[in-house]
């Protein structure tokens, strides 16, 4: 089968899905083009250095970082940080130090996985792309791990994190990207029966305490049997028949703003729109009418704006850009291809026209 056939399916891809219909339609069927975040950029760079300190030929640079507990101590590293967090916008002072901590953490948590024995394999950044199509079972899955260390009978799939939260109420114990990395390493390494996931969240402590016990910022899940995993391949086929062909008709099913606030602490529903007030420079909230911090965060999707879209000859969009961006486009443009100005009206529930609007 052609892996075009499926979409290819990504915790991701289907935990927008859930959260909010309109926000899948927007960036995964008109593709909108979005401003990355502060915390995603240096995220970025963050993991760009795990995987090139996981490669052997680059051990000269990791001996120096960890001789002298910074990222910047390695001229070669910190010139390919700068460049990154300048393309970015995350230069300044306090973003360089923050990303600095983060990676530092990262690399003094048993960063090869050999502290209790040597695996077999240590793999930085493995990919995945993989199709299922048997009998009730019709899915694509398509991702990649930070690290997985594969034992004689164990596989050990680690997920760096560099979120200003620690995972909450379902995110713990219905986890996507745990049941996707697992079932990933399922396919591609069936002799390890035994699947141990674990998310280190970097902005907090992962040293043991003197009872032994980890960090807040280390999360272990447990194991995921071959009868769960089997339950969630029958629940990704029906993901997958849902999403193909994803109207704007599905779009307007299951808004954000239309659910109830999470109970368990996590983030979703109305919080996903987000809020807009007074924003502190460099700050991390807004304020409400009575003076209390609040999250600073307002959906990418949410107002209306005019961009940009690159299509080919037969009208497929290829990428999209904000109006500054046309040059972004223009440089990828082939022949036949067209670069079309675009409306976008806004999120439907928040831009609602008056019924006396013609």
């Amino acid at each position: 089968m052609d892996k075009k056939d499926l979409i290819p399916l990504s915790a991701s891809r289907i935990k927008t899905a859930q959260n909010c219909s309109w926000t899948y339609f927007c960036k995964y069927v008109l593709k909108l083009p979005d401003t990355s975040n502060e915390g995603a950029s240096k995220g970025w760079i963050c993991h760009l250095i795990f995987e090139l300190l996981g490669d052997d030929k680059h051990k000269k640079h990791l001996k120096k970082v960890l001789k002298n507990r910074s990222v910047y101590s390695s001229v070669a590293l910190k010139r390919l940080v700068e460049i990154h967090a300048n393309k970015l916008g995350v230069n300044y002072k306090g973003a360089l130090v923050d990303m600095d901590k983060m990676i530092l953490k990262g690399l003094n948590y048993d960063f090869f996985g050999d502290i209790l024995e040597k695996p077999l394999q240590a793999i930085s950044e493995q990919d995945f792309d993989l199709i299922v199509d048997e009998k009730d079972k019709k899915y694509r899955i398509k991702g990649f791990i930070d690290k997985l260390f594969i034992y004689k009978d164990t596989a050990l799939i680690r997920d760096f994190k560099t979120s200003k939260e620690v995972f909450k109420g379902k995110e713990i114990t219905d986890n996507l990207q745990d049941l996707m990395y697992s079932l990933a390493v399922q396919k591609m390494f069936p002799k390890q029966k035994n699947r141990n996931c674990e998310f280190l969240f970097l902005r907090f402590p992962l040293d043991k305490d003197l009872t032994g016990n980890h960090g807040k910022g280390v999360l272990k899940m447990d194991s995921i049997s071959d009868e769960e995993l089997e339950g969630f391949e029958y629940h990704l086929t029906e993901i997958s028949n849902y999403l193909n062909d994803f109207s704007e008709t599905k779009a307007l099913s299951n808004l954000a703003a239309k659910k109830p606030y999470p109970s368990d602490g996590s983030f979703g529903g109305p919080l996903s729109c987000g809020r807009e007030g007074f924003k502190k420079s460099r700050g991390e909230f807004v304020l409400d009418e009575n003076g209390n911090k609040i999250p600073s965060y307002i959906c990418p999707f949410r107002k209306p704006m005019s961009y940009y879209t690159l299509v080919d000859e037969n009208g497929k969009i290829k990428k999209t850009a904000f109006l500054k961006d046309k040059d972004s486009l223009v440089k990828l443009k082939e022949k036949n291809d067209q670069i079309i100005k675009e409306e976008y009206s806004g999120c439907p529930h928040w831009n609602k026209k008056d019924e006396f609007d013609i």
